[in-house]
């Protein structure tokens, strides 16, 4: 079983047959969308109303691992701050730094029954996925690295300026505890990214999205590649 994550502006796939499932995790219950091969799980809501610091992660990623979920392309709207990635493209998205705060439910493991792991994030996200997004889709940027804040304000300039010089590319505010989470249940994982706007203080002076009618045309280019990618290995 493989799975799509989809976060601001894909919270619903059209032309895919998906029945609505509610499974039951330890965490939480989860409202997903299940087909033959493909889940997906909109991961604020299908009506997008979880703020990203509030969402359940560890509810929707033991939801995935219960159905039997082996790989996961996670879609997350970003800020650019590098040329890297600019408003309007696409790229993978090569590693993370996580200035969340702790604050949220980020690991299974919290001593106890559920024991203590350090996962390791040497490699984060799976070669051979990437490699087969990369053969059906060569104009992929290399989005680079992305760092996670926790939300829901945007960052501030002064933040954005110490962020690039920490070597970030991309700004988002749910990436690091999806994807360490996804690590821990095993899940082999890809991120892709979109920019949706220049991080404060880039390129101009204030934050400015791109519109709605390119954003429904980054989500359709999107899902099809993402669609394509995880089930060629299931053909």
């Amino acid at each position: 079983m493989k799975a799509i994550i989809g976060g601001t502006g894909v919270d619903s796939l059209e032309g895919l047959t998906l029945k609505k499932t509610v499974v039951g995790t330890p965490y939480g219950k989860v409202a997903l969308f299940v087909g033959d091969d493909l889940v997906f799980l909109p991961r604020h809501g299908s009506d997008h109303s979880v703020p990203p610091h509030l969402i359940n992660y560890r509810a929707n990623v033991a939801a995935l691992a219960a159905l039997g979920v082996q790989e996961a392309v996670g879609i997350y709207a970003v800020g650019s701050i590098s040329k890297a990635l600019e408003p309007g493209d696409i790229g993978i998205v090569s590693d993370f730094i996580d200035v969340s705060g702790g604050a949220r439910e980020h690991t299974f493991h919290i001593g106890g029954s559920s024991g203590v792991r350090h996962c390791a994030m040497d490699e984060v996200f799976d070669v051979a996925l990437s490699n087969r997004m990369k053969a059906l889709a060569p104009y992929l940027k290399d989005a680079g690295v992305y760092v996670c804040t926790n939300g829901p304000r945007l960052e501030t300039k002064a933040e954005i300026r110490m962020f690039a010089h920490m070597g970030c590319d991309v700004v988002g505010m749910t990436l690091a505890t999806e994807v360490g989470l996804l690590a821990e249940a095993g899940i082999r994982t890809l991120a892709l990214a979109y920019s949706i706007n220049w991080a404060a203080g880039v390129e101009q002076a204030n934050v400015s999205f791109i519109g709605d009618a390119q954003i429904e045309a980054l989500k359709e280019q999107m899902t099809q590649l993402c669609c394509k990618a995880l089930l060629i290995s299931s053909n």
